[in-house]
Order: C-alpha cells, then sequence, then structure tokens
C-alpha cells in the first residue's frame, strides 16, 4: 500500500488491495477493497459481524454503484 498526503491533508491510498477499514466511534463499518478494474465497498453496520447481503461494487465505466448480488 502506498499512502500519499495531499496539500490539503487528505489521504490517498495506492495499491490499496488488502483492504481498508473506516469505523465510526459508534462501531459502524465501511470496508473498501480495490480489484483490477472496480472497487467493492463492504457495509457493516454495528453489531453485524459477517454481513452477506451487504456487499457493493463500483462500476467505474457507468459511475454507479450496485449491490454486488445484482452483478452476478
Amino acid at each position: 500500500m502506498k499512502i500519499e498526503v495531499m496539500e490539503d491533508n487528505t489521504l490517498v491510498l495506492k495499491e490499496a488491495f488488502n483492504g481498508v477499514k473506516f469505523e465510526t466511534d459508534e462501531g459502524h463499518c465501511i470496508w473498501v477493497y480495490l480489484r483490477d478494474d472496480t472497487i467493492e465497498i463492504n457495509v457493516l453496520p454495528k453489531g453485524e459481524l459477517v454481513p452477506t447481503h451487504n456487499w457493493w461494487r463500483v462500476d467505474m465505466q457507468a459511475g454507479v454503484i450496485k449491490s454486488l448480488s445484482e452483478t452476478k
């Protein structure tokens, strides 16, 4: 993973193929995974350990986010 910092202190993560976890103080989480040509997002509300129904894929060409279950 490569980490850069922009002039406004925004973090830029490159080649983050292992995933990045964002977590609120309340325990809500979002995991972001870079794939070869897309991004996958796992939304994990507080208390939920393994959400099999809450995966999303970003279609970079169309500019839309769809449920991963819709893209198979």
